[in-house]
Parts: structure tokens; C-alpha cells; sequence
């Protein structure tokens, strides 16, 4: 996970926005659950941890707008998107760690 925030301008209109994903409540703890489980169906991990940067952070945007649309986290939950993205982006760096080091 990321401790810090940060912004990547990846070549959008807009630079995306990283925050930290806090777990300080079951309701975060079991929301990660969720933001895992989608990224799973979703993203081929083998796939995204080769990808160059400005494709890998489109993936992880078009991810975490997909999960907003499903759960509507910030509405229901406090969780922004800039956590989910950063959720998202800290699950593929896992992922590929595993392959470099596995």
C-alpha cells in the first residue's frame, strides 16, 4: 500500500490521483475485500504487470470507475476513488513482485 499521496499525469486530461486506503473500520477492511475480488474478475494480472505505465494507469482508472459505478464507495462507505485506484495499483505491484521474485 501506498502512505503517502500522490498524482500521476499519465497523458489524460486530468492526472490521476493516488491517497492512501486506510483501514481504520471493518466496513474499510471488508470494502478492500471487495475492491480485490473485482479487480480479480477483471484484470489479467499477467497481463497488467507488463503493461507500460500510461496503459497500466488507463486499466487501473477504468477499474476503479467500475467499481464506483457497482458500490458507489464514497457515497455509501467515505471511500474515495483515489483510494480504490490506490488499492488497485498496490494489488498489481503485489502481483508483480511475486512473478519477479517467484
Amino acid at each position: 500500500m501506498i502512505t503517502e499521496p500522490f498524482t500521476v499525469d499519465y497523458g489524460a486530461k486530468v492526472p490521476l490521483k493516488f491517497e492512501p486506503y486506510e483501514i481504520d473500520s471493518y466496513v474499510r477492511e471488508d470494502f478492500l475485500s471487495v475492491i480485490y475480488g473485482h479487480v480479480e474478475r477483471n484484470i489479467v494480472m499477467s497481463t497488467a504487470v507488463k503493461m507500460e505505465d500510461a496503459r497500466l494507469y488507463r486499466l487501473i482508472e477504468k477499474t476503479a470507475i467500475s467499481i464506483c459505478k457497482e458500490y458507489s464507495p464514497t457515497k455509501n462507505y467515505g471511500i474515495k476513488k483515489a483510494e480504490i485506484r490506490a488499492a488497485i495499483l498496490a494489488l498489481i505491484t503485489h502481483y508483480k513482485g511475486e512473478i519477479t521474485n517467484g
